[in-house]
């Protein structure tokens, strides 16, 4: 008797909850998606020596003329200006000498009107519209080096495979060196790179070199010497005291004054002249009543 009292109860309840589903419509609401927030711990807030791109950049630091008087600050900060226009059109990201890099360029006769070319930067020069950069890889067997210029309309994309700063920032001895330094893979996957709240490190490992007869620049005798290039192991002793000797009549530079140039002072004029023109950029406004005679 228990037992037919529970199947009923058991029956009843299946009944009512069809019944009522008929005139009540049940729909799944999907749970809103969680955002990730970065706290200025974890990545938030740019340290020292990893600042904003668009604030602070190599290429915008002007070159040493000397006397002072003689450079045209004017012209400096217009280029500046350029340069912050074009960022804001497309992204560069932060990268260094030593980083991976995929470049997509415009290209008329290319595939899809635009060709990619992936490459480790060997190194990074000039001031504002004049900064250019190069990218090598070895396909095939065969090295393949293409510059570009940072700010060129022609680029429609720059992407950070992988983040790397060298100590030497002049990786040009990478061509006499072993290509799998050089060799990347087209289709390499980007790698998380390091958070801006933290330091980036640095690579201070040695990179060998071939054979010395077929190298391009002699880089025992450069100044200032290659740190990631391990060149000892093809110098003879009379080359150490020849390499000593040139050291020796090299020394002035260490302390030589006009050949440091201290841009500590302005770094600091430069970040705020980028944020009061990144101000003046957003309060521009173009007009669409004009029109010729």
């Amino acid at each position: 008797m228990h037992i037919r009292n529970i199947a009923h109860k058991f029956l009843y309840s299946q009944v009512s909850w069809k019944s009522s589903s008929r005139f009540v419509s049940s729909k799944f609401v999907a749970p809103s998606r969680p955002t990730l927030k970065l706290s200025d711990e974890e990545g938030g807030k740019n340290i020292d020596g990893r600042e904003n791109p668009k604030l602070f950049s190599e290429e915008y630091i002007p070159p040493q003329i000397l006397p002072e008087w003689h450079s045209n600050k004017l012209k400096y900060k217009l280029e500046r200006m350029d340069c912050l226009r074009r960022r804001n059109v497309v992204e560069i990201p932060e990268f260094y000498p030593g980083s991976i890099l995929s470049v997509t360029v415009s290209d008329e006769y290319g595939p899809e009107k635009n060709t990619k070319f992936v490459g480790r930067c060997l190194w990074r020069d000039g001031f504002a519209l004049a900064c250019k950069f190069v990218l090598r890889n070895v396909i095939e067997g065969e090295g393949f080096e293409i510059m570009y210029h940072l700010h060129s309309p022609t680029i429609q994309q720059i992407q950070v495979l992988r983040l790397e700063k060298w100590i030497d920032t002049d990786l040009r001895y990478l061509r006499d060196a072993d290509p799998k330094h050089c060799t990347i893979d087209p289709n390499m996957i980007a790698q998380a790179p390091t958070p801006v709240s933290q330091p980036l490190p640095v690579f201070k490992e040695k990179v060998n070199l071939g054979d010395r007869t077929w190298w391009g620049w002699k880089f025992d005798r450069s100044w200032p010497r290659p740190y990631n290039a391990f060149i000892e192991e093809h110098l003879l002793e009379e080359d150490y005291i020849e390499r000593d000797r040139l050291r020796e009549r090299q020394t002035y530079m260490k302390f030589d004054i006009c050949r440091h140039y201290d841009t500590r002072s302005l770094k600091k004029q430069i970040m705020t002249e980028m944020e009061k023109n990144q101000k003046r950029i957003k309060n521009i406004h173009k007009s669409t009543s004009w029109q010729p005679n």
